[in-house]
């Protein structure tokens, strides 16, 4: 009888163990292998989708839609933050500002975000060794950089948002005669004629002599010869000439009481926003990826990406992508991502800087992972959501 209690007790037990290693295994997959419920290759749009709260002490409905999207994309794991409204709602700025608001430097978009009072931000463009966007930047109708007509270039005004492709052409008028400005906030070379203003710091920057021509309000103030570094002020401009250029201030005749006007086309108004992109993504709402962006080199890769996309009515998509995470978020060629903004409705698309710059800040939380270990990378530049009360 002993021996009978004791077989059916070692039986009991053995159910048991089984019956719990068959709940810790698929509880282990749930819990561990995620990503891997999906059929490889299968595409979807489907998953978890975190959105955004209200912020605080307002009862009223945002005008802006966020929304986190756990997917899998050709096989791939991806996490995907994205955000949605009308730039023309009179609730809603939206715009691109620099780091510390000057040419040069980089700030971590918190930063950029807490001083500008930003409901919502992400990274921005390219920037070359110290901060300084590739091509034009312009803020609430102020031009800071130059076009160059090599990329795409978000425009935003009363008209509305578009990507275009652009040059400026600059130029000062002295006694009728018109003289080309070659560039604008830029560091001076042997040749060039250089306007600056004090978006580009205290001084021109200048490395080799130079002669200078000081403007406020059309009237030359002061003519520098034989200069170096020559200082900036708010209230005026500054035209540097460059080497052989140089003596060509004296040959005209130009002294102080002048007049001499400053001439800059296309000439966009004085309320409007613009910032240089990489390579365009999606136009008529079809991809039309390189297979080479010239700031962010292959967009074969599987990386970290954010762009901007327009929809058909207007509304603007901002999109970040993780990526370079395996088992969390491997991130997007140039390819997947613009099919992807295509499937959300977007026409138009072009990229903005990425890999562990890509990030999305809302409400002054960090909603994305970055690549470099999900900690912040000070950026140069960011475009930025603000939520205005009242009418």
């Amino acid at each position: 009888m002993k021996k009978s209690n004791h077989k059916l007790i070692i039986i009991i037990v053995l159910i048991g163990l089984l019956t719990l290693s068959f709940i810790f295994f698929h509880a282990g997959q749930f819990l561990f292998f995620r990503e891997n419920l999906q059929p490889a290759g299968a595409d979807t749009t489907a998953g978890d989708t975190e959105s955004g709260d209200l912020p605080s002490g307002r009862t009223d409905p945002l005008p802006l839609e966020y929304k986190h999207i756990s997917t899998v994309i050709s096989g791939y794991r991806q996490e995907i933050f994205t955000l949605e409204f009308d730039p023309s709602d009179h609730r809603i700025e939206f715009k691109p500002v620099l780091s510390y608001d000057n040419v040069f430097g980089f700030e971590k978009l918190s930063e950029i975000s807490a001083r500008t009072g930003a409901y919502a931000a992400i990274n921005g463009g390219f920037s070359y060794e110290y901060g300084d966007p590739v091509g034009m930047a312009a803020v609430d109708g102020k031009l800071l950089m130059a076009a160059t007509g090599y990329d795409p270039v978000f425009i935003m005004d009363k008209s509305g948002a578009r990507f275009e492709k652009i040059t400026s052409v600059m130029s000062f008028l002295f006694k009728n005669e018109s003289i080309s400005i070659n560039k604008l906030n830029r560091s001076g070379k042997d040749g060039n004629i250089i306007l600056y203003t004090s978006d580009y710091g205290s001084t021109n920057r200048a490395e080799v002599k130079n002669t200078s021509v000081r403007v406020r309000n059309g009237i030359v103030t002061d003519v520098y010869y034989d200069a170096v570094q020559v200082g900036l002020t708010k209230d005026t401009q500054l035209v540097s000439f460059f080497g052989k250029k140089a003596t060509l201030p004296g040959e005209l005749g130009i002294k102080a009481g002048d007049p001499l006007s400053i001439k800059i086309l296309p000439d966009l108004g004085t309320a409007y926003q613009a910032f240089s992109f990489g390579s365009m993504l999606v136009k008529g709402g079809k991809a039309v990826v390189p297979e080479n962006d010239r700031w962010a080199g292959t967009l074969l890769n599987r990386d970290p990406r954010t762009a901007v996309g327009i929809m058909a009515d207007g509304r603007l998509l901002l999109i970040v992508a993780d990526g370079r995470q395996p088992g969390y978020s491997t991130g997007l060629t140039g390819k997947e991502l613009a099919e992807y903004m295509i499937k959300l409705g977007v026409e138009e698309a072009a990229m903005l800087d990425g890999g562990a710059s890509s990030q999305m800040l809302v409400e002054g939380t960090l909603k994305n992972r970055p690549s470099d270990r999900g900690m912040e990378r000070p950026v140069a530049s960011a475009f930025i959501i603000r939520i205005k009360d009242g009418p």
